[in-house]
């Protein structure tokens, strides 16, 4: 028999190949876990800054069928002594009573960038008459 024919196993060709794929395949593992790391960060900042925009909404809301209170305004979020968010907030009158209240919040994203988003609701004030 050939001595050739005994051997079994696999050629320096092949396993740098194996380690190619490998490598390739290990590298979009890591850059998508760097994605998905910013996407979860991102989406806690947002996650802040709305429900900061939605506890004014829900102060406002009593406040709007006062004329005393119905002001335009604006309130700050901290954490620690840096801001996370802030608030503006402006009244409309629409006419029979009831008031258009814009909350536009502004919270800070990567690299010290900021975001704008804002939030509308109608009250209506008929009730308290």
């Amino acid at each position: 028999m050939n001595a050739n024919a005994k051997r079994r196993g696999f050629t320096i060709i092949e396993i740098i190949i194996a380690i190619l794929v490998l490598t390739v395949g290990v590298l979009g593992m890591v850059t998508t876990a760097a994605l998905v790391t910013r996407m979860i960060a991102r989406g806690q900042r947002s996650a802040a800054a709305s429900a900061f925009a939605a506890r004014r909404i829900e102060r406002m809301r009593v406040a709007a069928c006062d004329n005393v209170q119905r002001v335009n305004g604006s309130d700050t979020l901290y954490r620690g002594s840096t801001w996370v968010a802030f608030n503006n907030w402006t009244f409309t009158d629409l006419g029979n009573l009831n008031y258009r209240l814009k909350v536009v919040s502004t919270y800070r994203t990567t690299q010290n960038r900021v975001r704008n988003d804002s939030t509308e609701t109608t009250i209506t004030c008929n009730a308290f008459l």
